[in-house]
């Protein structure tokens, strides 16, 4: 017989020591790089907003984690949460998720008026979702976020056989034309290529995480960053940043140039990504979000690794 949780046990929020949130947040499986720890911490130094961090539990069990920042103005307090809770439940199984979500707001919105909540919940697009996060008075204001999940535990060759075939052959391609790839593991090596990443980001004028943030998140947890450049002959072509968080990392940044995107370079650069991934341990990387609508080309990249693909519920007010 399968145990029923206790629904009557009551849900409490716990403040979170980082020695614990990172084991929870490890065991958690897969988990958002907006919930990290060093996440926040960069936040922090190059938005001045707040860090407040909260373990939600019941009769002693971790039930989830959750990262929100902050900003108060007189006696306004403006909260957002992105992409959490990280959920260490099945949000849709677990008929405590409702209790959860219910101790998240109830947090955040103390108050009938001066306090609000702008959160994009970790929840699946499904009617289950918005029935949970409406009885708790919240109102959708931006629709469902979507990006795809690649399951790292195969082996690197059932990976590759799982490629798309455009996308396999165009990584067979880089990997003939001589391009090489090194990883960036020198503070001012990551600064030169940050560099040269915000000169693509204002050419290209789209919307991402800058280098001064991209760095602060190297400083807060310098272990956590996969940084990787490719080279044809001696010029830098293409680069790639990736962030592990807990068992899990997230694609986040990359730039390219003419010569880098003639040969192919992002293929064999995430290629080699994947597989210092897996040496590293992680089980599931998220591509960092798809969007066939306003970058067509980008979205059909990311869904050529074969990937799964999700989109959340949305954004809640």
């Amino acid at each position: 017989m399968v145990a029923v949780p206790d629904t009557a046990t009551e849900v409490a929020w716990e403040p979170c020591m980082r020695e614990r949130w990172e084991a929870l947040f490890r065991a958690a499986g897969k988990s958002t790089l907006e919930q990290a720890w060093a996440y926040g911490q960069a936040v922090e130094s190059e938005h001045g907003l707040t860090v407040e961090r909260g373990l939600v539990a019941a009769g002693g069990e971790p039930l989830a984690l959750v990262q929100s920042f902050c900003r108060r103005r007189a006696l306004v307090r403006f909260a957002r949460v992105m992409r959490g809770p990280v959920w260490l439940i099945d949000p849709l199984a677990d008929r405590r998720a409702s209790q959860v979500c219910a101790a998240i707001a109830g947090h955040y919105r103390r108050r009938r008026l001066g306090d609000f909540l702008l959160w994009l919940a970790e929840l699946p697009q499904d009617v289950r979702s918005d029935a949970t996060l409406r009885a708790l008075g919240l109102r959708p204001v931006v629709t469902g976020y979507s990006s795809v999940w690649l399951d790292l535990d195969p082996p690197l060759e059932t990976l590759r056989a799982k490629l798309h075939g455009k996308w396999r052959n165009a990584l067979q391609q880089a990997e003939g034309s001589g391009i090489t790839v090194e990883a960036v593991d020198h503070p001012r090596r990551l600064n030169q290529m940050l560099l040269l990443y915000d000169r693509f980001r204002r050419k290209k004028r789209f919307l991402g995480p800058n280098g001064d943030f991209i760095a602060a998140l190297a400083r807060a947890d310098r272990g956590a960053v996969t940084a990787l450049t490719a080279r044809r002959e001696r010029d830098l072509v293409a680069g790639i940043i990736l962030v592990r968080h807990g068992a899990s990392a997230t694609y986040l940044a990359s730039w390219t140039s003419d010569a880098g995107r003639a040969g192919q370079a992002h293929n064999l650069l995430l290629w080699r990504g994947i597989d210092a991934l897996k040496a590293g341990g992680c089980r599931w990387l998220d591509l960092g979000g798809v969007n066939t609508e306003s970058q067509p080309g980008i979205a059909r990249f990311k869904l050529g690794l074969g990937g799964e693909v999700f989109s959340l519920a949305g954004t809640y007010l």
